[in-house]
């Protein structure tokens, strides 16, 4: 009768150098193949979620402009000459409060008087990334608040402040030429929002913005 103890022994036999490093090397590959991947729909969430808040911001000051017959701004604007100068969410003005009723009731003016919440931002958290920042800790007292994507930079807010229906397209100037050959030379908004994406740097190709 013969043993079968050869067989066994065969079988618990371990893994060749040349296989544990195949093994290793087709492990590498799949995670280099991932990465690009899982940057990719990390990045398109990223977009989504500031598409949306800038969505919400020009629905506010549509908000606004129903309820006050102005723009959130000091200066209402005047017809013909240019659109005035893009706003930017850095707290330098009160557009954020206006629209979330946090002005000082003795401000003068009060562009708010009313106090309609026209937009409920979230606050920003992780490192002051993504929402708003209130310098004043929640004590309502008026400051300047800022509001900013999720890299931590203010949004870029142009308004038809001239009343001719129409803005000038920060498209046309992107660094770009795939973006700013095709880009007409106005948007055809009352509002235009743009975020300068993760490079900071605005007008280039990964800037996130509410018309395209």
């Amino acid at each position: 009768m013969k043993s079968n103890r050869l067989d066994y022994r065969s079988s618990k036999r371990g893994f060749t150098l040349v296989e544990l490093l195949v093994v290793i090397t087709i492990i590498a590959i799949l995670a280099a193949l991932a990465v690009p991947v899982t940057n990719k729909v990390m990045q398109n969430a990223n977009n989504l979620r500031i598409k949306a808040t800038m969505k919400d911001v020009q629905v506010a000051i549509s908000r606004y402009q129903a309820e006050y017959n102005r723009f959130p701004i000091t200066s209402a604007g005047t017809s013909g000459g240019d659109d005035a100068a893009p706003i930017l969410t850095n707290g330098q003005t009160p557009i954020v409060n206006i629209l979330m009723a946090q002005t000082d009731p003795g401000a003068s003016p009060n562009l708010n008087a009313r106090k309609i919440k026209f937009i409920d931002l979230p606050f920003a958290k992780n490192g002051q990334t993504f929402g708003v920042i209130d310098p004043s800790g929640g004590t309502g007292t008026g400051a300047p608040m800022q509001l900013v994507d999720i890299w931590g930079m203010p949004y870029s807010i142009r308004l038809d402040t001239n009343f001719d229906n129409r803005i000038a397209n920060p498209d046309a100037s992107n660094n770009d030429q795939r973006i700013s050959a095709r880009a007409p030379k106005y948007l055809s908004v009352s509002a235009a929002i743009q975020s300068y994406g993760p490079d900071k740097i605005a007008n280039t190709k990964d800037d996130v913005v509410s018309w395209r």
